[in-house]
């Protein structure tokens, strides 16, 4: 079980560049606003996971570890809810998850700066994937519902939101309970099991950029042909 834990603990955060390999090899077909959001979320993603390799292996201090990570989260949180504002169509959905990255960034600050300076506070983090869980079936919910000229599945933003409901999902418990837990071998099972989805999270995020994202500007919405006569097709015109 060790030998498993290391390897994970290992490839976990390299796994977290290869979104950002693939952006930049298919960086052309990030046509749309949302698209181009998240090449900014990949990006920080690979620039923070650097730091956190840099902390964790070279300089090996525990609280810079945790400042930033806990500055990452409020980045996070920042970046993927614009990244979201952009995939929503409803007015409503738009303007609550815009506004809640002000209450979000507050609250973040407020742990950051005072509670617990030397640990670590999975507040923030707790209430950024429960954001997000119910943020990402909004959008599945939504898409099914006004997606008619095309499989939600072709598209670039139907997998990446896969990948990041699979991650928040997966690893929600393991946030709301690892320092809750002294049970070594529990704590070794869920390490494992953050690891697994955290890499498999980073291959959804890669594979999308296979898919085709339909752009901004091209309409979704069902036309009728100009040239197609509807008088001919009554009933009285048949006969």
């Amino acid at each position: 079980m060790t030998v498993i834990q290391n390897y994970l603990a290992n490839i976990t955060p390299f796994s977290e560049l290869l979104p950002l390999v693939f952006g930049i090899f298919f960086y052309k077909k990030l046509n749309t606003k949302a698209l181009k959001v998240f090449f900014v979320y990949i990006i920080l993603l690979a620039f923070f996971t650097t730091i956190t390799i840099i902390t964790f292996y070279l300089i090996k201090s525990q609280f810079f570890y945790s400042f930033v990570v806990r500055v990452y989260v409020i980045f996070e949180y920042c970046i993927l809810s614009i990244f979201f504002y952009n995939l929503y169509t409803n007015r409503i959905a738009k303007r609550i998850i815009i506004y809640s990255i002000i209450p979000f960034v507050i609250y973040s600050s407020y742990n950051l700066i005072i509670i617990e300076r030397t640990g670590f506070n999975n507040n923030s983090l707790v209430l950024e994937f429960l954001a997000f869980i119910i943020f990402i079936i909004y959008f599945f919910y939504e898409k099914m519902k006004t997606v008619v000229l095309y499989p939600l599945y072709q598209s670039i933003t139907f997998w990446i939101c896969v990948g990041l409901f699979l991650y928040f999902t997966g690893n929600f418990f393991f946030i709301l309970f690892i320092k809750s837990t002294t049970d070594k071998e529990l704590r070794v099972q869920m390490k494992i099991i953050y690891s697994f989805v955290t890499i498999t999270k980073n291959i959804f995020l890669s594979m999308a950029f296979f898919a085709t994202e339909i752009s901004d500007n091209t309409s979704e919405e069902f036309s009728i042909p100009e040239h197609l006569n509807l008088d001919d097709l009554s009933p009285n015109n048949l006969n």
